[in-house]
């Protein structure tokens, strides 16, 4: 396709499925070279993930523009926080009961620190492992992606901004947890791998979503949605398709996203970020 260059964008990558593949536990190469490429060019690139900030440490130093964080609430834009939200802690602790009494475990995600339930951390163990299957190895990964066992924290001593339910399948308990959640609190199918038996379902405020975090970056850099590339791989995405000007469904990507995309770009293991900053001229092929 092509698009003219000379046209700067501003680019919203989701991490996990999209930059950041669980199968490797890193970033592919070509992902890598494609950003470096696009910032060369002129274009700006935000991570956009539901990711919290204690989540990301190993990203702060990467060669990006800003970051919106706990999907969407925390927004870095130039070295600068320019919104904060994270869930209250009444709110924090009333969700922990609802995923218990469903049967499925949790993380609270922090700006310090990721703290999980016995359950929920045996799950997060085998996520960020990329295949490692020494136990000492896997907590070690846990810890460079700032996850540890509730021990560690909680909602009284950090400020909570997203909160994940873990199980083996989303049927038959998340329905049963998205039951019990009170407005605006709404949960949404983040991963879903039955072959592992992992599911994981994000607890949001659903007044603020990766949607509602980019016009925030927009209206801090005075641009219109349609200089906005959104690029993404799970149901948490799709609010962030809905407010960009494109927007791009990774290959590996979860039917429901790609059917609210404009275009499907290759795997995340198949050039799938390259291609796609190739396709609509970020980068040259």
């Amino acid at each position: 396709m092509g698009e003219n260059l000379l046209m700067k964008k501003i680019i919203f990558l989701d991490i996990d499925g999209t930059l950041y593949s669980t199968k490797i536990g890193r970033i592919p190469d070509s992902a890598e070279k494609a950003i470096q490429l696009a910032r060369k060019n002129g274009h700006k690139i935000f991570l956009c993930t539901g990711r919290s900030l204690s989540e990301i440490q190993k990203y702060l130093n990467y060669d990006v523009d800003g970051f919106i964080l706990g999907a969407g609430g925390m927004v870095y834009a130039d070295g600068k926080r320019i919104y904060d939200h994270p869930i209250a802690q009444r709110d924090v602790s009333r969700i922990k009961k609802q995923i218990l009494k469903a049967g499925l475990g949790y993380c609270l995600e922090g700006a310090a620190g990721a703290y999980c339930s016995k359950v929920g951390y045996e799950y997060l163990l085998r996520y960020f492992s990329g295949g490692e299957t020494d136990y000492d190895k896997q907590v070690a990964l846990c810890m460079e992606n700032g996850t540890y066992p509730e021990s560690f924290g909680s909602e009284e001593n950090d400020s909570i901004y997203k909160i994940c339910a873990y199980g083996p399948s989303w049927l038959p308990l998340y329905p049963k947890l998205a039951e019990l959640l009170e407005k605006p609190f709404v949960l949404t199918k983040s991963v879903e791998h039955p072959e592992e038996n992992l599911c994981i379902g994000e607890v949001t405020n659903g007044n603020v979503t990766k949607g509602t975090a980019i016009l925030k970056v927009l209206d801090h850099y005075n641009e219109e949605s349609f200089n906005a590339i959104g690029i993404g791989d799970s149901a948490n995405d799709i609010p962030m398709f809905q407010v960009c000007g494109t927007s791009v469904a990774m290959g590996n990507a979860a039917e429901e996203a790609k059917a609210h995309a404009d275009y499907v770009t290759t795997d995340i293991l198949d050039n799938g970020i390259w291609n796609a900053f190739v396709y609509y001229g970020l980068i040259e092929g």
